[in-house]
């Protein structure tokens, strides 16, 4: 119970610095997405019952922001939880570069849904946005996994729970 608390508050501080902060670290137009980056992350350690919950609840918000594909980030954001949750058992996933790769992946899957399912996309751009947006988007993504992990491990080793 504690976890899924502290997994919705963190969600929630996720989100709001989503909206406000992380478009001020943008690169060629590429963001990081923190949102999906704790997705990732409940799923690898809670399972894809509670990533698929707060994916879904957390993606709701993003769309918000957009109504016109209402529905869609949280579509996508529930997939993304549920598909690494479900597969996190096949993994062992303690090393840092097994938890960057499936993020990476997590990423890509979630760009492609994303651009497939978009209703102001054509089909055949598809490919071009995902080279130009996707590959970024996830290598930023994971590159902020990184430094995120980083600063966690240091902080384990500094203040011992």
């Amino acid at each position: 119970m504690l976890s899924a608390v502290r997994h919705a508050l963190l969600l929630c501080l996720a989100f709001v610095l989503q909206t406000t902060w992380i478009p001020h670290i943008q690169i060629a137009g590429i963001v990081p997405d923190l949102v999906l980056l704790l997705v990732v992350f409940i799923a690898l350690t809670s399972g894809h019952l509670q990533a698929t919950i707060f994916g879904f609840a957390i993606g709701l918000c993003q769309d918000t922001f957009a109504p016109t594909e209402l529905g869609l980030n949280a579509l996508i954001n529930a997939v993304a939880g549920f598909g690494v949750g479900v597969t996190r058992g096949r993994f062992v996933a303690d090393a840092i570069q097994v938890r960057l790769t499936i993020l990476t992946v997590a990423v890509l899957v979630h760009d492609l849904g994303y651009y497939v399912l978009h209703s102001n996309f054509p089909i055949l751009d598809v490919p071009y946005l995902m080279f130009r947006f996707g590959l970024g988007h996830a290598a930023y993504t994971a590159a902020f996994g990184f430094v995120v992990a980083g600063f966690l491990r240091l902080r384990r080793e500094l203040i011992p729970v």
